[in-house]
């Protein structure tokens, strides 16, 4: 199997997009096994001739007739995911910022929601999808799908929520943001859920661990890394990455494919 992944070349996304990537194979024998790890981004996953089922941490892609169409879209996980592709694959996978898909589709629809099964936001949807997914033209495909998001944008992302996720990147407590707007903290935590499917302390949690991730490269030693991203103390960065990948930093940092556009740990 092999995966193609882009960054958006319209700048118009770029607040929006994170990236995405083509997976693809023809082989029935093929396999593909690994684990993801929790981010912040809402992840749309679309496929062609294969079903997902997910269960328990676990995802398994397996092979159908060729016309099949599915469509699933990740809100939040906290926890290590398993992902397993038997046989032929054809997948458009998009990772949207944290508020990015609110400027396409209606918030909501993602209240106090991790996954949806059967993600279908528009009427054209699944066939401007299902022709993407037909190409076998590059550079066709991502000029069609980067015009059809464009083509989308219908909603201005609410600011007051990028104000509060700025801040709390910026390693202000929850406690002090509230403080700060003159709303209370159970407020906030509706906010989350609402429009992130998460609570904030979930969010600043798994941000501050793929902020770690990012500066793992430069950092001379894992003491370093935990200070320099807003962790209390070393035990406390221990902790959130045991809790977030079910591995030690030593064997998450050795193991996981840190340095990738897509953070997985290949099994």
């Amino acid at each position: 199997m092999k995966l193609d992944f882009y960054r958006p070349t319209d700048p118009a996304l770029f607040d929006f997009i994170e990236g995405y990537y083509f997976l693809y194979g023809t082989e029935r024998g093929e396999k593909l096994s690994y684990y993801t790890f929790p981010n912040n981004f809402f992840i749309l996953s679309v496929l062609v001739g294969s079903q997902v089922t997910v269960a328990d941490g676990y995802a398994d892609c397996t092979p159908t007739n060729l016309t099949n169409f599915q469509s699933n879209l990740t809100c939040n996980y906290t926890a290590p995911l398993r992902i397993k592709y038997q046989g032929p694959v054809n997948e458009l996978t998009i990772y949207f910022k944290p508020l990015g898909l609110h400027a396409f589709v209606s918030s909501a629809n993602y209240h106090q929601t991790t996954n949806f099964g059967n993600f279908m936001p528009f009427a054209d949807f699944e066939e401007v999808m299902g022709k993407i997914l037909d190409s076998s033209d590059r550079s066709g495909q991502i000029k069609l799908l980067e015009q059809y998001w464009l083509s989308k944008k219908a909603f201005e992302i609410d600011q007051l929520l990028l104000q509060m996720l700025d801040e709390l990147e910026q390693g202000k407590s929850i406690s002090a943001i509230a403080t700060d707007l003159k709303i209370s903290r159970q407020y906030i935590n509706r906010l989350f859920l609402r429009h992130l499917a998460k609570t904030p302390t979930d969010f600043r949690k798994i941000q501050r661990f793929r902020n770690a991730v990012a500066a793992s490269a430069a950092a001379k030693n894992l003491t370093e890394l935990a200070l320099g991203n807003f962790f209390y103390d070393q035990s406390h960065f221990i902790r959130d990455v045991k809790e977030l990948t079910s591995l030690s930093p030593k064997a998450f940092f050795e193991k996981a494919m840190t340095k990738q556009e897509n953070l997985w740990l290949y099994i």
